[in-house]
């Protein structure tokens, strides 16, 4: 048995042949027959592949053990898997959405081809092509066409298939799940069942006071304060000593948290309709931990966890629940023009990927829910000038604005395209959300600081202000600091965090003084950052940089540090629309026919998103779009 091992940029190759039988020339290698194994490091942790070589062919590709996300990886994996075998090469076609998969899976198959002997030039003929363009426009109808498979365009979907619609998915990317099969699956409701376990603080008090005690902008902020103070007042003579929250507080800390400049009336819309959205996903089979806490820049402890890897605990139930419904959900398949007749929109246009035309008609709507412009850099840029072109995002490839363009050219009205916001705690250098030792996507037990172990930022501000101050530390990064009592062996991505620590993405210690070490931070400035800390969480109250949130102090070892920083994460702009998610003209005319939610809209975010927002705003617009078609 032989045993290979490669360490670069993350990945490590550990390969073992064994079987081996007779040696067949192959071009200019010779390959020996046998089965031969390849470990690389994927997009979650590291893809366990199995090659079998006969007579001097690759007989068989399969992968024996993987992380990689469910909707993307596997779907990666299943298709080269079987394109190297059925055409004997390792060029195969990488699957966009899953390029880290796709390169790490070809990857073993090439060192298995070494390992036999073989010459890699011998297998990498470029893959024919799969199909070819038709001559004809293929026509397809249903009531209602969806156009985007990610939170909101399946919740959609599903929601408009339990009230007796027939609905076509289509998708312009080879996987589903848009954004929200990547994001961390965070969702804000308030949530009284749950959060009566949790402990309304003074500072949480003061928090309430302030924001009812403001000078309103205009009428529905001063309704939404009125009712926000009499929830409020009703809250203090019960004489209850739980966390406060209310769907009326949500709304107006979402307003505020957004620089009051969002529709007060969208947001209420959004923030009655998220406890109701929860448990029906509950009902789909949505997975989640019986524990609220506060995601980053969320500004209050609402934010309900899924107990699954990334978002596929709300895509795989969605999905699921459409396969039983025998939804059509098309893939490869990009809408570019939206059909107009008699001043309503009854359809679109569509290509798939070998130039092909087809044409999906709505008797009843369209519902665009094709997501943002984070990876639109034209389109970024222009909306924000700040956002230059080689600013990483946390967002899938195909957040390209496809919905805004075709609304635009039909005369639709756009809000706040200038409102792009960046995450804070990003993986430095790739943007992605990956790679914490966390479990939980909340900052309750975390806090985090510079290169010179200080804090330097209030943990639970609004996510803009982070940011910012992030930017003002040396190198532009932070980290994360927590102990284990929030660390299991996987990460909330689904990603092993002692493999994490090996690779060099998380630092490990069983003391401060020693991960102050690995960190080459000054001598005893992170113990004393920690050490101060917990007497804060002890007292409730953080006299520097006024945090409100305490949960425990951070003092069980081992005890971990994550490299963090800001990544294009959200675009809060689109397509400006009603509370039944009716797309609206530039003059706030309805445009008949036409339905929006998610990420492809404007007007609910303002000019800052809160954390844990965007997952209840896309699944709750998404039915609220469906239910809005069947009603009209």
């Amino acid at each position: 048995m032989k045993k290979t091992c490669f360490m670069k940029n993350f990945v490590c190759i550990i390969c073992t042949a064994f079987l081996i039988f007779t040696t067949v020339s192959c071009g200019k290698s010779k390959l020996k027959n046998g089965t031969y194994t390849a470990s690389v490091y994927g997009n979650n942790d590291y893809i366990n592949v199995q090659t079998v070589f006969s007579a001097g062919k690759i007989a068989s590709v399969k992968v024996l053990q993987h992380s990689e996300t469910r909707f993307i990886g596997d779907f990666a994996i299943d298709t080269i898997s079987k394109d190297i075998v059925d055409y004997q090469t390792v060029n195969a076609d990488t699957v966009s959405g899953a390029t880290v998969t796709s390169a790490a899976l070809k990857a073993a198959v090439q060192q298995c081809i070494t390992d036999a002997g073989g010459d890699i030039s011998a297998f990498n003929k470029p893959v024919p092509p799969k199909g070819t363009k038709k001559d004809t426009v293929t026509v397809e109808k249903a009531d209602i066409i969806v156009v985007g498979s990610g939170g909101a365009g399946l919740s959609a979907a599903v929601t408009a298939a339990e009230g007796g619609a027939s609905v076509i998915v289509i998708e312009k990317m080879p996987v589903i799940g848009g954004n929200t099969i990547r994001c961390a699956s965070a969702f804000n409701t308030a949530d009284p069942e749950l959060q009566k376990l949790l402990p309304m603080t003074d500072t949480l008090k003061k928090a309430v006071l302030k924001a009812i005690n403001e000078k309103p902008v205009h009428t529905a902020h001063a309704q939404l304060i009125k009712d926000v103070k009499a929830k409020y007042d009703l809250y203090i003579s019960s004489g209850t000593s739980t966390l406060f929250d209310c769907p009326e507080w949500h709304a107006l800390q979402t307003f505020n948290g957004g620089d009051k400049v969002a529709d007060v009336a969208l947001i209420r819309k959004y923030t009655e309709n998220t406890l109701d959205t929860l448990h029906w996903m509950e009902s789909l089979g949505m997975p989640v931990r019986k524990k609220v806490s506060q995601g980053a820049g969320a500004l209050w402890q609402r934010t309900h966890q899924m107990d699954s890897p990334a978002g596929t605990g709300i895509i795989g139930p969605l999905y699921e629940a459409a396969v039983k419904m025998n939804i059509p959900i098309i893939t490869n398949m990009r809408a570019d023009k939206l059909i107009v007749e008699n001043d309503r929109i009854t359809g679109v246009h569509a290509v798939d990927k070998f130039g092909s035309e087809y044409t999906y008609m709505a008797s009843k709507a369209v519902i665009l829910a094709t997501g943002g412009y984070a990876n639109n850099k034209e389109m970024r840029q222009k909306s924000n000038p700040g956002l230059t072109p080689d600013m990483v995002s946390t967002n899938q490839p195909g957040t390209t604005g496809d919905g805004i363009v075709m609304a635009l050219e039909i005369g639709a009205g756009t809000t706040g395209m200038n409102y792009v916001q960046t995450y804070p705690l990003a993986t430095p250098r790739t943007g992605t959300l990956q790679g914490r030792a966390r479990k939980m996507s909340g900052l309750d037990n975390v806090i985090n600081v510079n290169k010179e172990g200080k804090r330097f930022v209030n943990e639970d501000a609004r996510r803009d202000a982070f940011v910012a101050a992030i930017k003002k530390q040396t190198d532009g990064m932070c980290y994360d600091i927590n102990d284990s009592s929030i660390v299991e062996v996987k990460n909330s991505f689904n990603e092993n965090v002692e493999t994490l620590v090996a690779l060099g993405r998380i630092y490990k210690a069983d003391t401060l003084a020693a991960l102050e070490e690995q960190l080459k931070m000054p001598e005893g400035s992170l113990q004393k950052t920690v050490s101060e800390y917990n007497r804060m969480v002890a007292a409730k109250t953080d006299p520097e940089f006024g945090r409100k949130l305490f949960a425990n102090p951070i003092e069980k070892p081992p005890f971990y540090a994550t490299p963090r920083a800001p990544s294009i994460h959200h675009t809060m702009g689109g397509l400006t629309i009603n509370t039944d998610a009716q797309v609206l003209d530039t003059s706030g005319k309805v445009i008949k026919g036409l339905y929006a939610a998610g990420e492809v809209t404007g007007g609910i975010h303002g000019s800052n998103r809160l954390g844990g927002n965007a997952t209840a705003d896309v699944l709750t617009f998404g039915r609220i779009a469906a239910k809005a078609v069947l009603k009209n």
